[in-house]
């Protein structure tokens, strides 16, 4: 018998042998010959490793009902396609409401404080960055799988160069600064830290090294879906982002997941190859200069620039946001 080599597609075969798929339409799924699934099933059976995938397999399982109960109970409640915009929430609101219960929420009217809304312009950038080299992450559109291979396409490029294409280009998926290139961590650039603000002590201030990034590129730029392993605080400086999330219940996504993305596009997806996707409950968000968007840690996101852009990110919550993962991913 030829086992097939693909360990992903050998894991679907347990998993969808678990939730009582016959041989036949597991063999036709996964295009593989009907007599190899059945023996493979078998020696999985008698195999003690082949127990243990089946345990594994009867959890997963498990955790997907589960995912897919918490989803039909939701859709019970209003059908809220955008998420909420809320001004000047306070503190111990922030935490109860939308923090705690890892919902997303833009935070309006709280950025007042924030000298980068005044003053970092493209203009002001050039004339007093203008000479510090930054990695800038190059050739997106042509690289499968970019955000994931961001340090493999990264080169160094002075910021005032890296502002003169954006302002020639205007709109663009070739080059992008990202928070993986890790701006910010230049000493050169550490004046910037002290225009940003701390949401009313939401944010903690002793904490910035590897936790406060920098975005900067021209509109068109797109970070295909994934999620984070920590809750992210998105705050908007210039120019409009959009957003699409999606509840980390859809375990379906992380089918053929690599690392942490997902190839579906969310824009257009590929019903064919991803049937689920008409299921899907897409949340939107539109963010301008001002607004901060709550990203909870496992929600599925994309998002692209509609226009020019300078965003902050960060991380350093007063609240607990460490979440170890056992690995490196799921692919």
């Amino acid at each position: 018998m030829r086992i097939p080599a693909d360990p992903q597609k050998l894991a679907r075969v347990v998993e969808l042998h678990y939730e009582g798929n016959p041989a036949g339409v597991i063999a036709r799924t996964l295009k593989l010959p009907p007599r190899t699934v059945s023996t493979l099933i078998t020696q999985l059976g008698r195999h003690p490793l082949g127990a243990i995938a089946l345990n594994l397999a009867e959890r997963s399982s498990r955790l997907a009902w589960h995912a897919r109960v918490r989803r039909s109970l939701e859709q019970l409640g209003a059908p809220e396609r955008k998420v909420p915009r809320i001004p000047r929430l306070g503190r111990q609101q922030f935490l109860e409401r939308y923090y705690a219960q890892q919902q997303p929420v833009v935070l309006t009217k709280m950025m007042g404080d924030w000298r980068a809304l005044r003053r970092w312009t493209l203009p002001f950038l050039k004339e007093r960055f203008g000479e510090v080299p930054l990695k800038i992450a190059h050739q997106r559109t042509s690289t499968e799988f970019y955000d994931l291979n961001v340090h493999a396409i990264s080169e160094s490029m002075r910021l005032g160069d890296f502002v003169d294409w954006i302002s020639k280009v205007k709109t663009s998926n070739e080059r992008y600064l990202v928070a993986n290139n890790d701006g910010l961590s230049s000493p050169q650039l550490a004046p910037l830290l002290d225009d940003i603000g701390f949401f009313g002590g939401m944010m903690d201030r002793k904490r910035i090294p590897g936790s406060v990034y920098l975005w900067l590129g021209p509109g068109g730029t797109i970070t295909p879906l994934h999620h984070d392993t920590a809750n992210i605080l998105f705050c908007q400086v210039r120019g409009r982002k959009r957003f699409k999330l999606v509840s980390p219940l859809y375990s379906e996504l992380l089918d053929d997941v690599v690392s942490y993305y997902s190839p579906m596009d969310l824009e257009r997806p590929d019903h064919a190859r991803y049937p689920f996707a008409r299921q899907l409950k897409v949340l939107e968000a539109e963010v301008g200069p001002g607004d901060a968007l709550l990203i909870p840690a496992g929600y599925w996101h994309h998002v692209r620039s509609e226009s020019i852009s300078l965003s902050v990110s960060m991380t350093n919550f007063v609240f607990p946001n460490d979440f170890p993962d056992s690995g490196s991913g799921y692919g």
